[in-house]
């Protein structure tokens, strides 16, 4: 487990998979040999939401929620809306332009199939992630206002978290069926070298969606609701 008086380089080096994690949060490489504690004071981070977020992707089952308030709630947008961007400018565009490499060593029609899969998922992730970003975290970014500064508004707002967990797609199952694709159905023909890249990228980024969603879920949700609970209570 990561904690706070590891040093943030062994942190790295105990999963590398976390350098992308920490530019998320804003922390620049060049932190000696500075602990965890240290680095997340220095950048102006939560402690308890880095902590949470890192122990999650070195492992799926941790279970830090109990640590949470809700004064950590807008930072947790901040490195859902950077995870967003990360995916659509980054991971996304580099397993497209592999598929499309695939397709120019191997020749088989199928991998067009397999790209125009793929550039549907991005449709349907990008919609995933406008909803989010336009709706779903301003309407929570409001409400911790109005919760910080004890100035609730008066109107009933009709929007609510239950309302998220409706429309809360998975997004993850896609990359399955893209895997199997690749796994299964689709003969290599010199395409060994792209082909594993391509897959790798499909792993690293169906784990990375899965903490995603995970924060979302159980820490997001469940923080959220309780300061509903809160401007139910305040509103009365």
């Amino acid at each position: 487990m990561i904690s706070k008086e590891m040093k943030m380089k062994d942190v790295i080096l105990e999963n590398h998979f976390l350098l992308s994690v920490i530019e998320r949060f804003g922390i620049s490489l060049g932190f000696k040999a500075s602990t965890v504690e240290v680095v997340c004071i220095e950048n102006n981070i939560d402690l308890n939401v880095f902590l949470s977020i890192v122990n999650l992707h070195t492992n799926i089952n941790y279970k830090p929620f109990q640590l949470f308030d809700c004064n950590g709630i807008l930072e947790i947008i901040d490195y859902l809306k950077k995870s967003h961007q990360y995916y659509l400018t980054e991971i996304y565009p580099d397993i497209s332009e592999d598929i499309k490499l695939m397709y120019r060593v191997n020749g088989n029609s199928e991998i067009l199939m397999v790209d125009r899969f793929f550039n549907e998922y991005i449709t349907e992730v990008d919609q995933h992630f406008n909803y989010e970003n336009n709706i779903v975290f301003p309407y929570i970014s409001k409400l911790f206002d109005g919760i910080k500064i004890n100035s609730l508004p008066n109107e009933k707002n009709n929007y609510s978290v239950s309302d998220y967990k409706e429309h809360h797609d998975d997004i993850e199952e896609k990359l399955d069926d893209l895997i199997s694709l690749l796994l299964q159905y689709i003969p290599q023909k010199g395409d060994s070298k792209i082909r594993r890249k391509v897959l790798c990228a499909l792993f690293d980024l169906k784990q990375d969606l899965h903490v995603h969603a995970k924060i979302e879920n159980e820490i997001l949700i469940p923080l959220v609701e309780k300061m509903e609970i809160r401007f139910k209570k305040a509103s009365k």
